[in-house]
């Protein structure tokens, strides 16, 4: 019983990983032009996905103070935002596993509605990294 629980666990990790995307900077400027970010914060955007995700759609944050975690390329909070089970749910009506995966579009929604809502200091990797520094450079992009 326990070797078919290691290799149902083995099979779920490999179907998840082929789910997964790691950007290139233009890659991810590309996507999110194509997603409808506006051009006018579109350096805030890069900068925030870099410093909270690395361009990684499938990374999952640790634990935060409340117990609660981050989801993908935008670090998508599971405390308002996603249901971190089998049901969408939450402020934007999806499960946390389709943001991380490497259809952005999901979580392009719910990243637009967090912004409309409280703007880029819901993130505490724009805060930290972005908020009045050099943003990243696009320009070849």
């Amino acid at each position: 019983m326990k070797l078919f629980a290691v290799a149902i666990s083995v099979l779920a990790a490999l179907c998840l990983q082929s789910y997964a995307k790691t950007f290139s900077r233009c890659g991810l400027v590309h996507e999110l032009r194509r997603q409808g970010f506006p051009e006018s914060k579109m350096r805030d955007w890069v900068c925030l996905v870099e410093h909270e995700s690395s361009r990684r759609t499938e990374v999952i944050g640790p634990p935060n103070s409340d117990g609660s975690r981050d989801h993908g390329l935008f670090q998508i909070n599971d405390r308002y935002w996603c249901n971190d089970g089998s049901v969408r749910g939450k402020s934007c009506h999806v499960t946390c596993a389709e943001i991380r995966t490497d259809d952005i579009s999901k979580a392009s929604i719910c990243a637009k509605k967090i912004f409309q809502i409280h703007g880029f200091i819901a993130w505490y990797g724009w805060r930290d990294y972005c908020k009045g520094k050099p943003l990243p450079d696009i320009s070849n992009c």
